[in-house]
């Protein structure tokens, strides 16, 4: 009995050293699992950001918008009293690992007193040469299409001109809106007296219908102490594949509000830059 109570007790103290074993090497296993599951999570995020993560694009307005007129354009196409020109510093950063295309940039502007409203879009790009030059002959760049790099940016001042009125007028050519102005002249010649200007027909006449096209064709949608609503968009490529659609980011707009200030019209109309005030801005 007491050989039999030894054999007993033997076999229950192999059997613990058995059973702590195991524990040991499931201990071991489950920490080698976690420290590799862990290396796998990290591992796959890094791939993820430096190589694998759409392009993530955010857009700044970063100095002081500056409004013109240009008048250098042919008389063919130059709308009266010129091209409406907004230059406005923009930094366009990527914050993802793969490149960023944007195939053009876009405003959107509304003059809340007058309901007018228009569509400008990126034509030009312009350095520090072209602000210290007046005339005809200021350098400027035409815009293309930006491709910028996985964690870059992009800066530059761009020249946005108009493309479409809400009133489908305000881009008539100089030409036809003088043509316009000769009919009136003819077929109010007696109440005009032989006075050449149409401002001495307005003064007698101010209801007369025809005004209401002429203030059409010579609208603009910024001046001498106006307001205006800016919406500032990025136009990019179509996602091409449900994956790019389902993990790209869109790029919000930038909205602004911008003052004109009281400086004398006949400055604006000579094409002197206009610096307008940063009412209100936001992402």
């Amino acid at each position: 009995m007491a050989w039999f109570r030894r054999d007993r007790t033997k076999a229950a103290g192999e059997s613990a050293n058995e059973i702590a074993g195991q524990t040991t090497s499931y201990s071991r296993s489950l920490a080698s699992t976690v420290i590799a599951g862990t290396a796998l999570v990290f591992s796959g995020f890094s791939l993820w950001e430096s190589t694998l993560k759409q392009a993530e694009l955010s857009v700044y307005v970063t100095g002081v918008v500056a409004y013109e007129r240009d008048l250098t354009a042919d008389e063919y196409i130059l709308p009266a009293g010129g091209f409406e020109v907004l230059a406005v510093p923009i930094t366009i950063a990527n914050g993802g690992a793969r490149d960023g295309a944007v195939l053009a940039l876009q405003l959107d502007v509304k003059n809340p007193r007058t309901g007018l409203t228009a569509r400008f879009e990126g034509t030009y790009t312009a350095d520090a040469a072209y602000f210290a030059n007046t005339g005809a002959k200021r350098p400027k760049t035409p815009f293309s299409a930006l491709v910028i790099a996985g964690r870059s940016a992009w800066t530059g001042t761009v020249l946005f001109y108009p493309v479409s009125y809400s009133n489908d007028k305000a881009l008539t050519p100089v030409r036809k809106v003088a043509a316009f102005n000769d009919e009136l002249r003819k077929k109010y010649a007696s109440e005009m007296g032989g006075a050449s200007s149409i401002s001495v027909l307005r003064a007698k006449l101010p209801d007369l219908p025809e005004f209401a096209e002429l203030d059409a064709l010579v609208a603009k949608v910024l001046n001498q102490n106006d307001k205006v609503e800016v919406m500032l968009k990025l136009i990019r490529p179509v996602q091409s594949g449900w994956l790019e659609r389902a993990l790209g980011t869109p790029v919000e707009p930038v909205a602004l509000t911008l003052d004109m200030p009281d400086i004398p019209a006949d400055r604006v109309a000579r094409g002197e830059p206009v610096r307008l005030r940063t009412a209100a801005a936001k992402l």
